[in-house]
């Protein structure tokens, strides 16, 4: 049941008793058709969007709509579809960001790497993470939880205490100040101008910060949040230099790509600590300053399409190849993701690994995976200018 299901049967509840009148249940099939054909024109995919409507028919002849979208023109649409109709429309569709946010409708993350959730509560599956400094859109809140838009699109929910929110001016300054990107691995930022003084905060590559001066070999950095701490000089770059020296070559996929063997598989993880299938190729195209989508089934959108034969001629190193199996409609199912290097291997994040490695898509060499050479479903070419794949350094929230 959607979160706001509970309150609307109050709702009805409370009609029934006090204006004298009725639901009637169910709504004629012809405008239920006519509304889920709207959704799903608009939002083919409940990830990055939503339009959630639901309506009911009274005896007074009014027709009662309510639910919320993020895209205006999806409820204008359906507004205008409805015009014709015999009822008087009652209209409740909410419009997100919620106008009870007010004007702090944008977020930073807070911490080194955030965990975001598919529904409200800590327990909740892990649906995606955030890296320090990520600018956030945000959408709704229901107590101490934040229903958010990540840079990819992406939709869920974060806890009010890994963001900072913001307006629009606010993220403003954010982009005109003086930022620095971590460029190593992992680390952390210090009280002090020293590494033996008390830890402030654990930081990961591509994790973002303010620069507030220098002081020897250390930088005084501000965090979203306003916390001050030192981080070594040598661990950062400029924002805008790193931007400027990222472009997209198999050379530095295949860098990226190694530097994350051996590190474990997450469910849901998109982060240099652990990461799942989608997870790993997210990282490797973000820390060349490219934004991809979130999940497997997406990215199988992202760039152009690869053709290939049996030998698996047609591939290029760098190519993204996709795993999956058919249902019984006939119709694709993308299950997993990985990174090609050529020669028959691949390079990905898999459950059934533990672990990022690297294995073989040829039989008569040494790591052969069956099971991905039975179930290879489609390849890939992702590039600068291709479908689904954004510049960080031409998205409106970093630059």
């Amino acid at each position: 049941m959607r979160p706001y299901c509970l309150s609307l049967l109050f709702f009805f509840f409370l009609l029934a008793f006090s204006c004298e009148t009725a639901v009637l249940d169910p709504w004629p099939p012809a405008l239920g058709d006519l509304v889920q054909g709207i959704q799903t024109h608009f939002v083919p995919d409940r990830r990055v969007n939503r339009l959630d409507v639901d309506g009911a028919i009274m005896e007074d002849g009014k027709l009662y709509l309510w639910g919320e979208t993020t895209l205006p023109e999806a409820k204008d649409s359906l507004l205008r579809a409805l015009a014709s109709v015999d009822y008087q429309i009652v209209d409740s569709i909410k419009v997100l960001p919620a106008v009870e946010l007010g004007d702090a409708t944008y977020a930073l993350s807070r911490h080194s790497v955030a965990n975001l959730r598919s529904e409200r509560g800590h327990s909740q599956e892990l649906a995606t993470q955030v890296l320090l400094g990520t600018p956030l859109r945000v959408l709704k809140q229901e107590e101490e939880w934040f229903f958010v838009q990540c840079p990819d699109g992406y939709l869920a929910w974060l806890h009010g205490g890994e963001l900072v929110r913001m307006t629009f001016a606010e993220l403003a300054a954010w982009k005109a100040a003086d930022r620095v990107i971590f460029k190593v691995e992992s680390g952390y930022s210090y009280q002090t101008a020293a590494t033996d003084s008390r830890r402030i905060g654990d930081l990961v590559k591509g994790g973002i910060l303010e620069r507030k001066g220098t002081e020897g070999n250390f930088t005084k950095v501000l965090y979203p949040d306003g916390r001050e701490a030192y981080v070594p000089s040598e661990t950062l770059e400029g924002f805008g230099q790193w931007l400027d020296s990222q472009h997209l070559s198999f050379s530095e996929t295949q860098k990226i790509a190694k530097a994350q063997l051996g590190k474990p598989y997450f469910w849901g993880g998109t982060s240099p600590k652990a990461m799942d299938c989608s997870g790993f190729t997210k990282t490797v195209y973000w820390q060349q300053g490219f934004i991809i989508p979130r999940d497997a089934s997406q990215q199988v959108h992202a760039g152009a399409p690869v053709d290939y034969d049996e030998n698996l001629k047609g591939l290029q190193a760098g190519d993204l190849l996709f795993f999956g199996r058919y249902r019984e409609d006939g119709t694709e199912k993308i299950t997993h993701v990985g990174i090609y290097l050529g020669d028959g291997a691949f390079i990905h994040s898999g459950s059934d690994n533990g672990a990022n490695a690297i294995q073989q898509l040829f039989p008569d060499r040494a790591g052969y995976a069956p099971h991905r050479r039975e179930s290879l479903l489609r390849a890939r070419r992702l590039g600068p200018e291709t479908t689904n794949v954004q510049r960080v350094a031409t998205h409106p929230w970093y630059w």
